[in-house]
């Protein structure tokens, strides 16, 4: 027995080791949320994406009901501390799923961009808490700094969309603000890049090729359908990287590293 040891009241000794035991508790509590919540967000995407067309098919009926079930068992397993963030989450994800069968596809999408979106601060909400658990101070410094770069982008991507949903609907100047926000998203994307592997960074290139075509363009010659394709593709590419760095955060190494199969992506 050690000096040290033999010097340290029992008491002490037991206390130290039960706030270790609970702040473990709470790093595992924290990593199973940030897995559900992931799994939230791509039930999310993959409603918008097949139901967009058909929102009052039988499928598109079940799809929601699986999605606010979820919601629901994550009430049920969430701390008493943290039941309002995940009965507000589950109430205006009850709101969205019910108003969405009666919508126009514009209105469809800007419902569940509000939706996602208010998940994906969640997602961050809980992911700051489990770093916070872990005490490293450089993870949260390298997480902070990937956040601030991937939600400036995200946020970028959505002006993008709007601009093409502007010169869809044939506003006066839509083209010149499709042009200027393409040019701020693909400055996003370049600085977003850097801190990329090499995967994503090919997945962006080739979306990066797309924007060149489009700023150098002039009106009309490219349809507004060809560039909310584009947008598409890289709001697919932004979702699996914010994926990948939470699954990324919550290995055993927290190695910063993308784990999803980001070249699998389909971008022309």
């Amino acid at each position: 027995m050690s000096l040290l040891t033999a010097l340290t009241p029992n008491w002490l000794i037991q206390a130290t080791k039960g706030l270790s035991s609970t702040r473990q508790s709470r790093q595992e509590q924290y990593k199973s949320q940030m897995r559900s919540l992931r799994t939230l967000l791509w039930m999310l995407h993959d409603h918008n994406v097949r139901y967009a067309r058909c929102p009052q098919a039988p499928q598109a009926s079940k799809a929601r009901d699986e999605i606010s079930a979820f919601c629901e068992d994550m009430q049920k397993e969430c701390t008493s501390a943290q039941r309002p963030l995940f009965r507000v989450l589950g109430s205006r994800m009850d709101q969205a799923l019910a108003a969405l069968p009666t919508q126009s596809k514009p209105a469809w999408i800007a419902i569940h961009h509000r939706t996602s979106d208010h998940l994906i601060y969640i997602i961050d909400e809980i992911t700051r808490s489990y770093i916070s658990e872990t005490g490293e101070d450089t993870l949260y410094e390298e997480y902070q700094a990937f956040w601030q770069t991937w939600i400036d982008t995200k946020e970028a991507q959505l002006r993008f969309e709007q601009a093409v949903t502007r010169l869809m609907d044939g506003k006066t100047a839509a083209w010149q603000s499709v042009n200027l926000q393409s040019r701020i998203l693909q400055k996003r994307m370049h600085q977003l890049s850097l801190i990329c592997n090499a995967d994503v960074s090919l997945a962006f290139d080739r979306v990066d090729h797309r924007f060149d075509s489009v700023i150098n363009a002039t009106e009309g010659e490219i349809p507004a359908s060809s560039l909310a394709k584009i947008s598409q593709d890289l709001s697919v590419i932004l979702l699996h990287l914010f994926d990948g760095e939470l699954m990324a955060l919550t290995t055993e190494k927290h190695a910063t590293i993308i784990e999803q199969p980001i070249k699998a992506i389909a971008v022309k």
